[in-house]
């Protein structure tokens, strides 16, 4: 069983992924997160990748910038894996879908990065998602 005093793997991997990218001010902001971050566990992981998912394809939908239709394109598949995966979990609960979680958390990171170069870090709801992905509960039961 996982020690579910650790903080969130998919909030700890955004985190470190923006954090180098984001201008002085923004990353001030992001260090006021770290007591919240820290009282994360593991669970609710999957439901927290997938507002990473979200986030990037709304992301990259918003774009002007067709550089980031791949990421649209890639994501979608990466949502047909998806159903795959729960599907598959019926079957064997204990197969892990971190491979696919951290690719969704990846992929919000570089879109971030991506656009936060492209339009400025002011323009990039960064802090949004990582509200989002606090804000979930541990499941019930």
């Amino acid at each position: 069983m996982p020690d579910v005093k650790s903080p969130s793997f998919i909030i700890s991997y955004f985190v470190k992924e923006i954090e180098s990218s984001l201008p002085a001010a923004e990353r001030a902001e992001l260090a006021t997160y770290a007591p919240k971050i820290a009282k994360t566990t593991h669970q609710g992981e999957f439901k927290r990748a997938r507002q990473c998912a979200e986030w990037a394809v709304q992301m990259a939908e918003r774009s002007s910038s067709s550089r980031l239709s791949h990421f649209v394109k890639h994501l979608e598949e990466i949502r047909k894996l998806e159903k795959d995966s729960v599907f598959g979990a019926e079957f064997d609960p204990a197969r892990p879908r971190q491979d696919i979680e951290i690719q969704w958390a990846d992929d919000a990171a570089a879109i971030a990065k991506s656009e936060g170069e492209r339009v400025g870090w002011g323009s990039v709801p960064w802090e949004d998602l990582l509200k989002e992905m606090l804000a979930v509960e541990r499941p019930e039961g």
